[in-house]
């Protein structure tokens, strides 16, 4: 009974100061319950950029519940389309004898919308960005890292692999993780109310 009311006081306490808990309210207007997420346009010669991209926004907007995704604009409140404008690859570190690329940078950005459907704007962002390194050898991969514990390979495996596809399969899993890390901006920014 004391935890109970402990946590009760506790509820009230954070509301007092303004503290939501993610998911739990929005920005936006209260009238708008639903959004469209059409496939993103993509503006880079990555293929399956834009279908990772539209599944990343439509998994976040999902998970939290404020708004319902639906299928169709004609049952949506607001329409959120995204642009994939720019996916840029740097090295970031190299061997100094041979100029190999053991760690590639990647910047990826977006911009988005959402609107009514009628055209009126609720939010934009112009250049939402994430940036993630990853391993192009096995003895660069941190193999402690949650990023590579989430991945389909194990430690054992690297040994295996060439660089060529240590960096395609390191490659792949940092698609995703942009992806996600956009999409999350995206809601955070259009959605989620400040703190």
């Amino acid at each position: 009974m004391l935890k109970r009311i402990f946590s009760i006081v506790l509820s009230f306490s954070l509301a007092a100061c303004g503290y939501t808990f993610q998911g739990s309210g929005s920005v936006l207007p209260p009238d708008v319950k639903s959004v469209y997420i059409p496939l993103a346009e993509n503006s880079t010669t990555e293929i399956g950029l834009a279908e990772l991209v539209t599944e990343a926004l439509r998994e976040r907007f999902e998970r939290f519940g404020v708004l319902r995704v639906v299928e169709s604009s004609a049952n949506a409140d607001a329409i959120l389309k995204a642009r994939i404008l720019a996916l840029k690859r740097g090295s970031s570190t190299v061997t100094s004898t041979t100029d190999t690329a053991l760690q590639i940078e990647s910047l990826l950005t977006i911009s988005a919308e959402l609107k009514r459907p009628s055209g009126n704007m609720l939010w934009r962002g112009d250049r939402v960005q994430a940036r993630k390194v990853f391993g192009t050898t096995s003895n660069v991969v941190v193999t402690s890292s949650p990023e590579f514990a989430a991945g389909s390979l194990n430690e054992g495996d690297l040994s295996g692999l060439n660089s060529r596809e240590i960096a395609r399969g390191q490659e792949s899993q940092v698609l995703e993780q942009l992806a996600e890390q956009v999409a999350r901006q995206v809601y955070n920014d259009a959605v989620a109310p400040d703190f």
